[in-house]
């Protein structure tokens, strides 16, 4: 198997194994209780936390968790919405490139009375700041921006910085879902003005089942999930100390890594993007960014207009090569990439991208072995298209 799907999920580190193990078998009080193994459960999740509220330069306090990205961005979008709500500032404005978590929130929301502002972005997927501007100004109803720091299917690095510091200065919250960006790019809280973050263990090599929410000090906030006092009233519900203690184990390795793995993770998708511009010069379209610093390490997006991603992935799968369509949370539905129709506005572009997302494991001789796949794939998918319209 060549595994070249990192942004859907990464294969655990060892270490983050190695200490789920050891608290699973030997830290298994509740952390809410009081007695010996009950404090030994909630030293290791206090230390769990530190680590990540350190890896952002966040405070402690500052660091929620819960059991993914998803429940992040909802309850950073239901629950600080329903409180800038009560300032008479109910709007919500995102983009039309955000990951589902967010988009189909907004659309709970909207289904619930909250006004609802969609920004386009550019053909490369960035959102404009002047745009943000405009739509600032034009709505001053708005209590919350949410603009994702990375995009999941093509690896846009948007300007978090200008744009949280943009909505800050009009008295806005600003909430990025950094589940991509977190532990491959630098992130300080102390230096961006966000005042929520989504972030998720599982993109580097953490357990699947939980994430955090970075949530500003100082900032009013509901909890999303009641019952007990957990997380500091914000979230109710036992703590999954394992769990919380393979994130910190992966986020540390991922840390003392980052400069390293991104670099090797660059020098290899810029060998792969040259290999498929030159096997593919008028059949395929690139998505998305040049390799480079606006994009993230290791993703590669190229579409094949008049093919059908379902059909080069199953084609792909059968060759032993596992990649997607774009977002893993919609691979396999028959709506093109909501993704690439915002940036190009090409439903036949959208229908057939393929996306590579690659990894510290991932190594030269397997993107050599995909593009012989696809070199064999495409011209076979075309040849078949042709005599169905024959």
């Amino acid at each position: 198997m060549i595994y070249l799907d990192y942004a859907a999920t990464a294969p655990m580190r060892p270490g983050a194994v190695r200490a789920m193990e050891e608290a699973l078998t030997g830290t298994f009080g509740n952390a809410s209780a009081s007695y010996g193994i009950a404090r030994k459960a909630r030293a290791l999740l206090d230390e769990s936390r530190a680590v990540l509220a350190e890896s952002i330069h966040a405070d402690f306090s500052e660091i929620i968790l819960t059991s993914g990205g998803s429940e992040s961005d909802n309850q950073a979008l239901i629950s600080g919405l329903e409180e800038t709500a009560k300032a008479g500032k109910p709007r919500l404005l995102t983009t039309s490139i955000e990951h589902h978590a967010v988009l189909h929130t907004a659309d709970y929301l909207r289904d619930r009375g909250f006004p609802v502002t969609i920004l386009p972005v550019n053909g490369e997927g960035v959102v404009e700041p002047g745009v943000l501007e405009e739509a600032l100004c034009s709505h001053p109803d708005t209590g919350l921006v949410s603009i994702m720091w990375a995009n999941n299917e093509v690896g846009t690095i948007e300007p978090i910085r200008e744009l949280s510091e943009l909505t800050a200065s009009h008295g806005c919250l600003f909430h990025t879902d950094a589940v991509q960006a977190f532990g491959k790019l630098p992130i300080d809280v102390q230096k961006v003005p966000v005042t929520f973050l989504s972030a998720s263990a599982h993109k580097l090599g953490g357990p699947k089942g939980i994430g955090f929410l970075y949530i500003r000090k100082g900032t009013r906030i509901g909890s999303l999930i009641h019952g007990g006092t957990q997380e500091r009233g914000r979230r109710a519900g036992t703590e999954n100390v394992p769990a919380a203690a393979g994130f910190a184990a992966a986020v540390r390795e991922a840390k003392e890594n980052q400069q390293v793995w991104a670099e090797r993770e660059r020098s290899l998708q810029q060998y792969l993007y040259e290999k498929l511009v030159a096997a593919f010069p008028e059949g395929g379209c690139w998505n998305g960014p040049l390799p480079g610093p606006g994009r993230l390490p290791g993703n590669l997006s190229i579409s094949f207009p008049g093919l059908v991603t379902d059909a080069m992935l199953m084609n792909l799968d059968l060759a032993g090569i596992c990649a997607s369509g774009g977002s893993a949370c919609t691979t396999g539905l028959p709506e093109p990439s909501h993704v690439i129709l915002a940036m190009t506005n090409d439903p036949q572009r959208a229908k057939g991208t393929l996306r590579f997302t690659l990894g510290p494991e991932t190594t030269k001789e397997e993107l050599d072995a995909a593009l012989h796949a696809l070199q064999d794939i495409i011209p076979r998918l075309r040849r078949a298209q042709q005599q169905r319209m024959s």
